[in-house]
């Protein structure tokens, strides 16, 4: 059985401005995991069926360096599976509404892009 994936992309300009509160860090990865899980529900139920009949369920945190990224990569993958742009409504740690990260997935492995592959993980 094919290897099917989740992703979660944060912004590193977001991430700076959460001032090490790891907290919120894992509270937005949560968001991008649960609501682009739910949006795949709707849109391609195939995808979420593999994801929850595979061996391991892959989760998969990346990191780029702008917000900007993140919407080109959700542009990349919209239509071809599930996606949900994350942001913060500014109530706790951040000031206003900041967008800090994107939701991929489930993804088929042969529909992962070079452009995904190439995304340093976040350590």
């Amino acid at each position: 059985m094919e290897k099917v994936k989740m992703y979660c992309v944060f912004a590193k300009e977001s991430v700076d401005k959460m001032n090490g509160v790891r907290g919120k860090m894992c509270t937005q990865a949560g968001h991008a995991y649960v609501h682009t899980l739910m949006n795949a529900l709707d849109k391609f139920p195939e995808h979420v069926y593999a994801y929850l009949n595979s061996d391991h369920a892959y989760k998969i945190t990346l990191i780029v360096d702008t917000v900007e990224e993140l919407q080109k990569l959700q542009q990349a993958y919209e239509g071809k599976v599930a996606t949900k742009l994350v942001t913060d409504k500014g109530f706790t740690v951040f000031k206003e509404p900041t967008t800090t990260c994107l939701g991929i997935g489930p993804i088929p492995e042969n529909m992962i892009g070079d452009d995904l592959k190439a995304i340093k993980t976040f350590c």
